[in-house]
C-alpha cells in the first residue's frame, strides 16, 4: 500500500473546523466540486454500521464511499472508496480525515490516503500518482480555508 498525507494549519477553533467538516454527508459545504453528497445506511463499519455515502461530482461522475470508521471525540473519520471514476474493482483506497486542536484558536487538518497501485506499475507512475492526490489534498484544504474565513463574521 502507498501512503499520503497532507496537513495544514488554519486559525480556527478545532470544534468549528469539525463542525464544518465532520458530517460524513457534509461534502458539499465545503469540497469544491460536489453536486450532492447522499448518505444511505447507518453507523460506521468497525462499528457493525454500514454507512455509505454517494457523492456527485461536478464532471456528473459518482463515487461511493462506505464509513470505516468514525470518532466525533478526536475529531476523525475514515472512509473506503467502493466506486470511482478511473477505479478499477480490484482498487483499496482508503481515506483518513482528522481534525487536531493545535492550542486556542488554532487546529490542524490531517487527510491522508491509503491506496493500492498495480505491482506492475512503473515506479515513476506510482510517484505520479502520489503527486496527483498530494495536490489534490493541497486544493480541497486550501479551498476549506477560504469556506472557513468566507463563514467568519465581518
Amino acid at each position: 500500500m502507498e501512503t499520503v498525507q497532507v496537513q495544514q494549519d488554519f486559525p480556527f477553533e478545532a470544534s468549528k473546523v469539525w463542525q464544518l467538516t465532520g458530517e460524513f454527508s457534509g461534502l458539499k459545504n465545503w469540497l469544491p466540486g460536489v453536486l450532492d453528497c447522499q448518505v444511505s445506511g447507518e453507523g460506521p463499519c468497525d462499528k457493525g454500521g454500514n454507512a455509505e455515502r454517494r457523492v456527485t461530482l461536478a464532471d456528473n461522475s459518482v463515487t461511493r464511499e462506505s464509513l470505516e470508521s468514525y470518532d466525533n471525540a478526536t475529531r476523525s473519520y475514515s472512509y473506503r472508496i467502493l466506486e470511482a471514476k478511473g477505479f478499477s474493482d480490484d482498487t483499496t483506497f482508503i481515506g483518513k480525515f482528522r481534525v487536531e486542536n493545535l492550542d486556542e484558536g488554532n487546529c490542524r487538518v490531517v487527510w491522508q490516503a491509503e491506496f493500492s497501485v498495480p505491482s506492475l506499475l512503473p515506479q515513476e507512475q506510482v510517484e505520479k500518482l502520489r503527486n496527483r492526490i498530494t495536490q489534490m489534498y493541497q486544493f480541497f484544504l486550501t479551498h476549506l480555508g477560504t469556506v472557513l474565513k468566507e463563514a467568519e463574521p465581518a
